[in-house]
């Protein structure tokens, strides 16, 4: 077997957590004993020098309770890492390590593993990962797949190279679990690897490690979104011979490979079929039929699943906004397309900027230049208020 038939013996599924941004919690920080901890870290957030952030950051992490933090240190991680500093996110890890009580938890040692993972750093989080025994911390396949993840995590176009060299040389002792099949599975559709993706599956069962609806959903998406759909309707086929029955996601994945390809009436069909399995549509799935709609340019049927969409509950994204008002402002439907973005606005979600550029483009071409700098106003307020980064500065009326 070839080194990536090797490779199938492991995989995960990224699951990323979510993290509020602040914690209620207003223990004090021993670095700081007057100043509340909620403070120090809005303090922290702040920050616009990195030097002293880093300075700061690595100041308060002394504190048993800033350590507890887990979702802050996402914050400040991913921001060095955007900024490019990885030796300060090398260097404050490193110092994580002389904290003997927590190092000994495998909790702790996987919440920097993934730290690492995060900043783009899976080498490292490789190199950490060996270390644990000599640092007192026991490894397990909870440690290991937070390894694959970090893997996984990388923009690195070699990284199912990397990942086959980690697998090559990891711990013969801890036996690859599910999720770390899924892990593998996700990296290897994501590159377009299907064939190696669906031998994976083969190798699961083989090792009577049993698959689950986030393996075959994997799989689904990976077939499916290449237009595969004969070869995904045969995974559908074993995963329901498996004994699991298929869920939203299942449905979507299909009705956007039909759709996408203009079979927006198998589209339907499949609609139909996960309303009679007792489930129910959700924002993904309008999405895809109002793009299927759209791109036959039946504007009428979109408008229609659109107003769908409000009664059943399901509120409209930025994917939506994206096919929708481009479209309805071609067929000089106008009005509803300001109404719709206004909606938008007022509702809180996120608006890209050049699909309000393209309305107010329409807007002014219509002589209504009075709604279009009343929507430019609405929109700067609304981002003003969320504190968000959007560059509303460049809209032009």
């Amino acid at each position: 077997m070839n080194s990536l038939t090797n490779l199938l013996r492991f995989h995960l599924r990224i699951s990323p957590r979510l993290f509020r941004l602040f914690c209620s919690t207003q223990n004090p920080s021993s670095s700081s004993p007057q100043k509340p901890l909620r403070s120090i870290i809005k303090a922290l957030f702040r920050e616009k020098d990195l030097n002293q952030l880093i300075s700061n950051f690595k100041r308060c992490s002394a504190d048993r309770n800033f350590r507890s933090k887990p979702e802050v240190y996402e914050i400040i991680i991913r921001r060095l890492a955007t900024a490019g500093r990885l030796d300060a996110v090398d260097d404050i890890i490193e110092q994580h390590k002389c904290y003997q009580e927590e190092m000994s938890h495998e909790g702790f040692a996987v919440r920097l593993i993934s730290l690492y993972g995060l900043a783009g750093m899976p080498e490292r989080a490789a190199a950490l990962f060996q270390e644990l025994p000599a640092l007192g911390c026991p490894r397990t396949v909870f440690s290991f797949n937070a390894v694959l993840t970090a893997y996984t995590r990388s923009n690195a176009a070699d990284r199912i190279a990397h990942l086959h060299k980690f697998l090559s040389s990891h711990d013969a002792s801890i036996e690859p679990n599910r999720i770390s099949y899924n892990i593998l599975i996700n990296a290897l559709c994501e590159r377009d690897l299907l064939d190696d993706a669906l031998n994976t599956l083969d190798l699961m069962e083989k090792r009577e490690i049993m698959p689950d609806l986030v393996t075959f959903n994997t799989l689904l998406n990976g077939f499916y979104g290449k237009g595969m759909i004969s070869e995904a309707d045969e995974i559908w086929q074993r995963m329901k011979e498996t004994g699991i029955q298929p869920d939203v996601r299942s449905f979507n994945a299909k009705i956007r490979a039909f759709a996408w390809q203009g079979k927006i009436v198998e589209a339907m069909e499949v609609l139909e079929e996960l309303r009679r399995v007792g489930l129910e549509p959700d924002t993904l799935t309008y999405n895809a039929l109002i793009k299927g709609y759209c791109r036959q340019g039946n504007l009428e049927e979109a408008k229609r699943l659109y107003k769908q969409m409000g009664k059943n509950g399901c509120f409209p994204d930025r994917h939506t906004l994206r096919e929708l008002i481009p479209k309805l402002c071609q067929g000089g439907d106008v009005d509803l397309a300001l109404n719709i973005c206004i909606k938008a606005i007022d509702n809180g979600f996120l608006v890209d900027v050049g699909i309000i550029q393209v309305l107010i483009d329409e807007l002014v071409k219509g002589s209504l230049h009075d709604k279009a700098k009343k929507l430019v106003k609405r929109a700067r307020l609304k981002n003003d208020r969320a504190n968000l980064k959007m560059p509303l500065s460049c809209l032009a009326i």
